[in-house]
């Protein structure tokens, strides 16, 4: 009672000081530690106190601000704010030999944490989290870790400036290095379980997506892969072995990983259970949901990062209780595989809810929230896979019945492959036996077509007349104009020549600027003169060039007649190639391919 009566008789300034350095001195107490204990939960012993100004540490000091007093790890769950978060805490070695410690904080999915060490007269300063890049991190590990070296019998404070857009929760705890390590091999080794049977599930669905060309089994790969890309990045091994470089973007990943795997998670649904055929309502009603989906996805890219996240949670959280409210419907009207749909994904959802409730902070942070989502989520892929299993069993039956039926229509579309091949054989023989640029025959369609026409000339006791062009002065068109305009002017020849051939005759360009005619049924020496000043009037008419120009060519003919059994082409060739270089020789005229329009 005395003790009251001389508070009351305080000044009320001195007053509301001594209550302040109560306060702090609560929040402050230190914690001894000793290498003979392996770990110290530091949340209980420390103090917290949130700034909406970026201060560094001598700002702190300054101002000596009140921390207040964490009395249990629940206190330190603040869910999304914008606020920066300051912790302090005092640890004292009582060993005499100095000690190496451990600081590391259970939350991964912090952007910037910065450890400092007041110690003194000296002060160290450590940075990590997930928005931190690799390099510049204390200890490059997916969680926020800090190595501290404690001198035999000091004394130091630790203050930590926590910056997160995401939900914080700032657990932490101090431990030796081997317990660290070992905790880490334990951990590392059900992370890399985890994530190795997502990526063996996604890459198994997405190969029998390729094999069966079912949708299914894609909707559930994306799902997987948008899940896994949020996954890995909130647990921090996204980050430290892939793409640390998107910084202060690495917790949009997660927004849009999350976000686009509620998307997968409708299609999935309406596909798994086959909504359109068994409930067209709900068909209806989760195709509303995808679209409004499909906008949650664009907005999460172009929001600020926080609000985003936040619009994740809303999203997965509404995509949670409407999967599971279709599922429970379809298994009330006894749609195949639903029961163990429902089963599998309200695991998985009620996991997902909870990870969504935690970060809004309606419910507290603990284990099960904490890793509740991929607890959920391992169950639900395996049971799925279950029953996608089932579904590839019944997929196979009918794909052999299907294979049946097949075989009938194999065999009436084999005539319509076999008309196709005579088609396409016909033209490919075209396109062996003719000149690609003039459209005539070629060597071995002139060779072909001489053969027969001499066995006909044999048979009937009648000479064939083989004619050979060789253009004159083609060669200053080509110099002056191109190769273009030159194949032009080929083009050219080679239908004057077509249009002054019979139809009987064959055509052909022989090489170059050389062409052949071969003419059946002439006998008559003045039809073939006539033939040969038809062809010289022909192809010696002026062209005109695209461009306007016109150009003239001549032409040197020379002419063989079959009137042995034994004459073949090759000898028909040679007489006339003799009488055509004559003729060549002997001419005065030169045509030299210049003119104007």
């Amino acid at each position: 009672m005395d003790a009251y009566c001389w508070l009351k008789r305080l000044p009320a300034g001195l007053l509301v000081l001594i209550i302040s350095w109560h306060t702090q001195s609560s929040a402050a107490a230190t914690v001894v530690v000793s290498s003979e204990q392996a770990r110290y939960d530091l949340n209980e012993v420390s103090g917290y106190w949130h700034t909406s100004e970026p201060l560094n540490l001598d700002d702190v000091l300054a101002l000596s601000p009140s921390f207040q007093p964490v009395r249990q790890t629940s206190d330190l769950h603040f869910g999304y704010t914008q606020n920066d978060t300051w912790l302090k805490t005092q640890l004292h070695n009582s060993s005499p030999l100095p000690t190496t410690w451990m600081v590391k904080f259970e939350y991964p999915f912090l952007d910037h944490v910065t450890l400092y060490t007041l110690r003194d007269g000296s002060r160290d300063v450590q940075h990590s989290g997930s928005a931190v890049p690799i390099d510049e991190r204390s200890i490059a590990h997916r969680q926020a870790v800090f190595p501290l070296l404690l001198a035999g019998g000091e004394t130091v404070t630790l203050y930590t400036k926590v910056n997160a857009t995401g939900s914080k929760f700032l657990s932490y705890s101090l431990m030796t290095p081997d317990a660290f390590y070992t905790q880490n091999d334990r951990h590392n080794f059900w992370l890399a379980t985890y994530f190795g049977m997502l990526l063996a599930l996604s890459v198994y669905n997405l190969l029998l997506f390729f094999g069966l060309k079912e949708r299914v089994f894609l909707y559930y790969a994306l799902f997987a892969f948008g899940f896994t890309l949020a996954i890995l990045t909130f647990n921090g091994i996204g980050t430290l072995m892939f793409w640390s470089f998107l910084g202060d973007n690495t917790a949009r990943l997660v927004a849009i990983g999350f976000t686009f795997a509620s998307t997968m998670a409708t299609l999935f649904t309406q596909s798994f259970l086959n909504t359109a055929t068994y409930c067209p309502r709900w068909h209806h009603t989760i195709t509303l949901f995808r679209g409004y989906c499909y906008l949650a996805l664009i907005a999460v890219i172009f929001l600020p990062i926080q609000p985003a996240l936040r619009l994740m949670d809303i999203t997965g959280f509404t995509a949670s209780l409407l999967m599971l409210a279709c599922g429970i419907y379809c298994s009330w009207h006894r749609v195949p595989s639903a029961r163990i749909f429902v089963l599998a994904w309200s695991i998985f959802l009620l996991g997902a809810a909870v990870f969504a409730l935690r970060n809004l902070s309606i419910l507290p942070a603990n284990f099960i929230t904490l890793h509740g989502i991929q607890i959920g989520s391992a169950i639900e892929m395996l049971l799925l896979s279950f029953a996608l299993a089932a579904r590839f069993n019944k997929l196979k039956w009918q794909k052999e019945r299907a294979q049946a039926e097949t075989v009938a229509m194999l065999k009436k579309q084999e005539a319509v492959l076999e008309a196709k091949v005579a088609a396409r054989t016909q033209a490919l023989e075209k396109l062996a036996n003719h000149d690609m640029l003039t459209g005539l025959l070629n060597r071995n369609g002139l060779a072909r077509c001489a053969e027969e026409a001499l066995e006909r000339c044999k048979q009937t006791q009648t000479p064939l007349a083989l004619v050979m062009c060789d253009l004159d002065c083609f060669k200053p068109i080509n110099d002056q104009y191109g190769h273009e305009v030159g194949d032009f002017v080929l083009q050219k020849v080679a239908k004057r020549l077509a249009h002054v051939a019979r139809e009987s005759d064959h055509c052909a360009r022989f090489g170059g600027d050389e062409f052949i005619l071969l003419l059946e049924g002439i006998t008559d020496q003045t039809a073939l003169e006539e033939m040969r000043n038809r062809i010289e009037q022909a192809i010696r008419s002026p062209i005109k060039l695209p461009c306007g120009r016109l150009v003239h060519v001549g032409v040197s003919v020379g002419i063989s007649l079959s009137n042995k059994d034994n004459d073949t082409l090759a000898s028909l060739l040679r007489d006339a190639d003799t009488q055509m270089y004559a003729v060549k020789t002997s001419q005065t005229t030169r045509y030299y391919g210049y003119g104007s329009a």
